[in-house]
C-alpha cells in the first residue's frame, strides 16, 4: 500500500509546480488510504483486536440504547472490550486503549507537513520530530504485538495439551518463561 504514494511522490518532484499541485491531491488521497490500511492491519492482524466488530452491534448489552425498550442497558465491564478489542488484555484496558489511540494519531503524523512552517523552525526540525514520533509509534506498537504473539502461543500450547487452562493466566502480567535466563541468552550469543 506504500508503493503508490512513493511513486506519486517521486513523480511529483519531476513535474512543474502547477502540475505538482494537481498531483498533490492524488498523493494525499493515496496517503490517507495507505494510513487507514496500515492502521487496520495493525489493529486486526498484528494485535488481534476488532476481529468481529459486527458482534458489538449484535450484542445489545454493548450498545447504549440497544435494548428493545430503548433504555440504556447496563453493560458488563468486559462486554465491549471482549468484542471490540479481545478477551485478554495483559497490559490492561487503559494502557491498551492508550496504545491504540496513540497509534491512530501517529499513523497520521504525515499531516504535520501541512503545518510544518508554523510548528517547526526549519525543515530539519520537522524531519527530526516526525522520525522521533515514528520511532515512538513503533515502540508502542511492539508492546501489543509481543502481547498478542504471547497469547497466540499460549493458546497453541493449550491446544496441544501442554499448557494451563485458558483463564489461568488471563490477567497475568507478561513475564518471560523461567527457562530463559540472561545467562543462557548470553551463552548463545558468545558462540
Amino acid at each position: 500500500s506504500s508503493l503508490f504514494p512513493l511513486c506519486v511522490s517521486a513523480y511529483q518532484k519531476t513535474v512543474d509546480t502547477e502540475k505538482a499541485a494537481q498531483v498533490d491531491k492524488v498523493f494525499i488521497a493515496l496517503i490517507v488510504i495507505n494510513s487507514l490500511y496500515c492502521l487496520t492491519w495493525d489493529i486486526v492482524m498484528d494485535w488481534g483486536m476488532m476481529t468481529s466488530p459486527t458482534a458489538v452491534f449484535a450484542d445489545s448489552s454493548c450498545v447504549p440504547g440497544g435494548g428493545s425498550s430503548g433504555v440504556v442497558v447496563e453493560a458488563r465491564a468486559n462486554d465491549w472490550t471482549h468484542h471490540c478489542l479481545r478477551p485478554r488484555l495483559r497490559f490492561g484496558l487503559g494502557m491498551s486503549m492508550g496504545i491504540l489511540l496513540a497509534d491512530c494519531v501517529l499513523r497520521f503524523a504525515w499531516l504535520l507537513r501541512f503545518v510544518e512552517h508554523v510548528i517547526f523552525p526549519n525543515n530539519d526540525a520537522y524531519i527530526l520530530w516526525t522520525q522521533l514520533l515514528e520511532a515512538f509509534r513503533r515502540a508502542i506498537w511492539n508492546l501489543l504485538r509481543v502481547e498478542w504473539e504471547n497469547i497466540k502461543q499460549s493458546k497453541a500450547k493449550k491446544r496441544i495439551g501442554g499448557g494451563r487452562s485458558f483463564h489461568d493466566d488471563e490477567e497475568a502480567p507478561f513475564i518471560a518463561p523461567k527457562s530463559i535466563s540472561l545467562k543462557t541468552m548470553n551463552r548463545g550469543h558468545q558462540n
